[in-house]
């Protein structure tokens, strides 16, 4: 693997440019209700991004009650982090721009867990929560009881990756 020296001054250039380009959150499909609770941060794209998304989504759903399982939606949004970090973020850039997520409980209590990232484009989307790719981290996420969808962002050329999850049990 080549490693590329990019001075941080200009990684910090790179990073306003895509921050500002592409990671406007998309205008999503709506929820079956309206939103009782948002949250939104952006992230850079390193290893460390699943690690800080799982502790703060799990703070994020913790204080504000969301009555299903915590655990296995963290899990769920770390799993798509990882996916934006590994598959979206590809060349020298890959330890500087942003993904974004999006946590929202609508007043239905769904919880809806939305990744975006630069790439407009999910070649294979259904093969992959299908498992049948060489990555099995959709497939993790269905089986964790998400329903997957994914939409380019309207006004930037990203894309988002949603994750609906209700409170219930959590399929063996």
């Amino acid at each position: 693997m080549t490693t590329t020296h990019v001075p941080a001054e200009e990684r910090t250039r790179r990073r306003a440019v895509l921050d500002a380009k592409h990671l406007k959150l998309a205008p999503a499909p709506a929820p079956t209700g309206g939103a009782a609770y948002e949250w939104t941060r952006r992230f850079d794209a390193a290893p460390a991004a699943p690690r800080l998304v799982r502790l703060h989504a799990r703070t994020q759903l913790t204080v504000h009650h969301w009555r299903g399982n915590i655990e296995v939606a963290v899990a769920v949004a770390s799993v798509l982090t990882s996916n934006a970090v590994t598959h979206a973020m590809p060349g020298p850039l890959h330890d500087g721009p942003a993904i974004a997520l999006r946590l929202t409980v609508t007043d239905a209590d769904e919880l809806l867990i939305d990744v975006s990232d630069p790439l407009p484009e999910f070649p294979d989307f259904a093969a992959a929560v299908a498992g049948r790719t060489t990555g099995h981290g959709l497939w993790q996420a269905a089986r964790l009881g998400a329903t997957l969808i994914w939409f380019p962002n309207a006004d930037t050329e990203g894309k988002t990756v949603r994750a609906l999850m209700t409170p219930g049990p959590v399929p063996a």
